[in-house]
């Protein structure tokens, strides 16, 4: 079976593709104790296969945007931090000026999200920054009812 693009992973073990003959070059890591790739892995180990390269590290927005994509806190959780920061009565207010679905979410969600659009709006509405919206979730996931 043919291989191409041997180079070892962070495991010691080595990424390749094989050419299957019915799926065409598939991804597969050859480990010497697999029977299924030992003979492979040995073949590989001849060609000396690329060193192993580690994959860039995340940037700072993508370590923000998956921290944000996380941030689940309960509504109690939620309005006990606006309560803390200040901010209860804004929101309050603009929720009573928002449109109906609007004001449903704030009543009946169980868990508010940090990436809704509905806290987004809500945000927006009483001037809070990405930064203070941030503040508010992590601080706000702290509290135990």
């Amino acid at each position: 079976m043919e291989y191409r693009n041997a180079a070892y992973n962070a495991q010691g073990t080595i990424d390749a593709e094989i050419n299957h003959p019915v799926h065409g070059w598939l991804p597969t890591t050859l480990a010497p104790d697999d029977v299924a790739t030992s003979e492979m892995h040995a073949l590989a180990l001849l060609s000396v296969p690329g060193a192993y390269v580690a994959p860039p590290a995340p940037t700072v927005a993508e370590l923000l945007a998956a921290e944000r994509a996380g941030m689940v806190v309960s509504r109690f959780q939620a309005k006990a931090a606006l309560m803390a920061a200040g901010h209860l009565p804004a929101v309050e207010a603009a929720i009573s000026a928002a449109d109906a679905i609007t004001n449903l979410a704030w009543v009946e969600a169980v868990e508010m999200r940090r990436t809704s659009p509905m806290i987004a709006g809500l945000a927006g509405a009483i001037g809070l920054t990405d930064t203070d919206l941030d503040d508010l979730f992590r601080a706000a996931a702290l509290i135990e009812a």
